[in-house]
């Protein structure tokens, strides 16, 4: 099999590269100043000395100008992203023993976490892993391998994470457009035991099918976790709940479980059908209805026909993936929370999502001006940010991708 003759040949590599000099990039200034305050990529016009004959994902040395070492990265000179920083220490060779520290700390940082079997184990450049995810789902697991660099060590990585959890079954859905700027081929395939259809995982005492081969993400919004939970324990018994966006259901499911009335909008009818799944697996599918369609004209057309609601629960998909889809990203946001606001009861809230890194910073003006548009007036009762085990490095701003705003109309018009 491939994926054996891989194991001998990464062994060999990282016991004759352990022994010798890396190949060394030297990079700007600017970029060794943000390195060595822990910010993790240096983009290819930061390089000073390109070299092309190094392959894609081998570890190199990045270096100062005059040589003087600064930390190892994988390189890839097809990537925007050139190189990935693995190591700040010289004498911290990446070698199989720190790629297994590394998937055990972060594997022992997540054992806190409670209420739930499903839970990110890994989290690429925030475990200091560049490239890997690790998603656990009850007794399977569920790997991307995003870059070059990570890739290479595939065999490597799957042993030790096999000696680490010891899962039923392993997936790899490496089949994102991640890997496209990597140069890398899409790949689906069980890499380690079998994997079903469907899984069947818990959270806060409810129950959820995970469909982790063809589901967003690996399968499940797992970083949603702590603003399902927050707004699971405000709703109250009979009120109105519009889950917009809803994929397979969960915070709808939620709402429901809590006695609210809630109407399911997603315009992917297989994931509208796993929610349907998930309503009767946790009882409470008598209290939800179910629309397919797109959510931009359902809201639209929801206020036209005077519907009104306690909560709208907003979590768009990625609106902006780069700095020039900003314009219309912003657009479509705008236009989707004026939408929202103009459904809530006099003291509804709205629950938006952002889960668009270059939108984060801008999402608070865009309700902002929407309520204004609306003159209505809103009251703050809380944000949140994606769960723990997607943790935020304060040095590196691409680790926070999500943020959550509560928002609940005050029941007056604007002064």
């Amino acid at each position: 099999m491939r994926l054996s003759t891989s194991r001998c040949l990464f062994s060999d590599a990282f016991a004759t590269m352990s022994d010798m000099a890396r190949p060394p990039i030297p990079i700007t200034p600017q970029a060794v100043k943000r390195i060595r305050n822990h910010d993790c990529w240096v983009f290819r016009d930061e390089l000073l000395d390109p070299r092309p004959q190094v392959q894609p994902g081998e570890v190199v040395a990045v270096t100062e100008r005059q040589g003087t070492f600064v930390a190892y990265a994988f390189y890839n000179p097809q990537s925007h992203i050139a190189l990935r920083i693995v190591s700040l220490a010289q004498d911290e060779p990446v070698d199989r023993a720190l790629i297994g520290e590394r998937i055990k700390q972060a594997i022992t940082r997540r054992r806190p976490l409670r209420a739930t079997n499903a839970r990110r184990l890994v989290f690429s450049e925030a475990d200091r892993l560049p490239g890997l995810i690790v998603d656990q789902y009850a007794d399977y697991l569920v790997v991307q391998f995003r870059s070059a660099g990570i890739d290479g060590l595939r065999q490597t990585v799957v042993d030790l994470i096999q000696e680490l959890v010891r899962p039923t079954g392993m997936l790899e859905r490496s089949d994102k457009a991640f890997r496209d700027e990597e140069g890398l081929p899409p790949v689906t395939q069980i890499v380690l035991g079998a994997v079903p259809d469907l899984i069947l995982i818990e959270e806060d005492g409810l129950q959820f099918w995970v469909d982790p081969y063809h589901g967003q993400k690996t399968g499940f919004y797992l970083d949603q976790r702590d603003t399902r939970r927050c707004v699971r324990e405000r709703i109250q018994p009979g009120q109105r709940v519009a889950d917009v966006f809803a994929y397979t259901g969960a915070f709808g499911v939620g709402a429901a479980s809590r006695g609210a009335h809630v109407v399911c909008v997603e315009q992917q009818e297989s994931c509208l059908a796993l929610a349907k799944d998930n309503a009767a697996l946790n009882h409470v599918e008598d209290r939800m209805d179910w629309v397919a369609g797109d959510a931009f004209y359902w809201l639209e057309a929801a206020e036209r026909r005077g519907e009104r609601f306690d909560w709208v629960l907003l979590d768009p998909p990625a609106l902006a993936k780069s700095k020039a889809d900003l314009p219309k990203g912003r657009h479509a946001l705008h236009r989707l929370v004026a939408s929202a606001l103009g459904l809530l009861t006099p003291n509804g809230t709205l629950v938006l999502s952002v889960c668009t890194y270059h939108l984060l910073g801008l999402a608070e003006e865009i309700v902002r001006m929407a309520a204004q548009q609306r003159q209505i007036r809103l009251r703050v009762q809380g944000r949140s940010l994606q769960a723990a085990d997607h943790p935020w490095i304060l040095q590196m701003p691409m680790t926070r991708y999500l943020m959550s705003w509560q928002v609940q109309r005050d029941g007056s018009p604007a002064a």
